[in-house]
């Protein structure tokens, strides 16, 4: 059972979902989403990659075959928010290297959030 499950883990893990990226101030690339763990290696700005998946504070993230975490904060991609939503990077601060003027019509600090839908009438 663990040979069939294996091949399919990252699709199940959101690998399906991947989009370049690249980190956008130094970071350090970690095997678990807890900056305590021992660090796999540090990544210099600019440097490329897949992103996964992102979460409240981390990215799930592939460079090259090597598979980490990065906090959500020095991650940044191309797209609009109608993309990079489905990605997790929503809610994004100003403190964030994906946060863009451009996604945050309504100048309330945070890209890509709910507020941006339209409102319905009253």
């Amino acid at each position: 059972m663990r040979r069939l499950t294996r091949p399919l883990l990252p699709l199940l893990l959101g690998g399906a979902l991947a989009a370049p990226a690249w980190v956008a101030p130094a970071t350090t690339l970690y095997p678990v989403p807890n900056q305590a763990s021992a660090p796999l290696r540090t990544l210099p700005a600019l440097t490329r990659l897949n992103l996964n998946r992102c979460y409240a504070l981390w990215c799930d993230v592939q460079l090259g075959a090597q598979r980490g975490w990065i906090l959500r904060e020095a991650v940044n991609l191309p797209g609009e928010c109608r993309q990079l939503v489905p990605l997790g990077l929503k809610n994004l601060r100003r403190s964030e290297a994906a946060y863009l003027a451009s996604r945050d019509p309504n100048r309330n600090g945070l890209a890509c959030d709910d507020l941006e839908r339209p409102l319905l009438a009253r």
